[in-house]
């Protein structure tokens, strides 16, 4: 507890530090913050920035539908009518439906997309 402690305590003291080199320790004119911000605001940076968040936006669809293919129902039966009628019930009652879960799924992203 006391090590843990110890360790949070160190950990807060760094983090002082470095906003306090951040924020106010001047790097010639400017402080870092301000040598970052300045960086931040060029041409380059505004158009790194574009790139990024539309290659973001393609991975976050991309997933999205291989998620979404991953969850489909299978096409053909896998042997699970085969499963005895009585184990079948048991194990729908502790975990449900596989069916309905994905059902339930797919009318929240309805919801989420309206």
């Amino acid at each position: 507890m006391i090590k843990r402690s110890m360790r949070l305590m160190w950990r807060g003291a760094v983090l002082a530090f470095l906003v306090y080199l951040l924020f106010f320790v001047q790097l010639g004119e400017r402080s870092a913050f301000q040598h970052l911000m300045r960086v931040a605001d060029t041409d380059e940076a505004q158009e790194l920035g574009r790139d990024v968040s539309a290659a973001t936006d393609r991975i976050t669809i991309e997933i999205g539908e291989q998620v979404h293919n991953v969850t489909q129902p299978p096409a053909h039966d896998a042997g699970a009518s085969q499963v005895p009628e009585i184990v079948s019930r048991q194990f729908q009652d502790v975990v449900g439906h596989a069916y309905d879960r994905e059902q339930r799924i797919d009318a929240a992203r309805e919801e989420q997309s309206q």
